[in-house]
């Protein structure tokens, strides 16, 4: 196969993830589908997902969680840890409400 050697390589620094954040969680209840997507300190994102059983034990358990103690990002980044998707330590607080636009 062809390939084209660069006469000027591009040069990628080591990069390090250190921390991820929840920015999107999709759940549909008909189809039995949780979709999480985080993004870590450079931006990069990172999606799993949840099918089938699973999925919907997350859904009812999620339905029916009090968040007053551990917030929903808290708990989704705990399951993740707890299911070997990631590994660390939760820390931080719930950030506050946006501004109403």
């Amino acid at each position: 196969m062809e390939e084209l050697t660069l006469t000027d390589p591009v040069v990628v620094p080591e990069t390090v993830s250190s921390s991820y954040k929840v920015t999107s969680l999709i759940l549909n209840f008909g189809t039995a589908y949780v979709h999480i997507e985080l993004v870590d300190n450079l931006g990069v994102l990172l999606m799993h997902d949840y099918t089938g059983q699973v999925a919907l034990d997350m859904m009812k358990w999620m339905n029916t969680a009090n968040f007053s103690v551990n917030s929903m990002h808290k708990r989704i980044l705990q399951k993740l840890t707890n299911d070997g998707v990631l590994v660390g330590t939760v820390t931080g607080t719930p950030d506050p409400p946006p501004p109403e636009l």
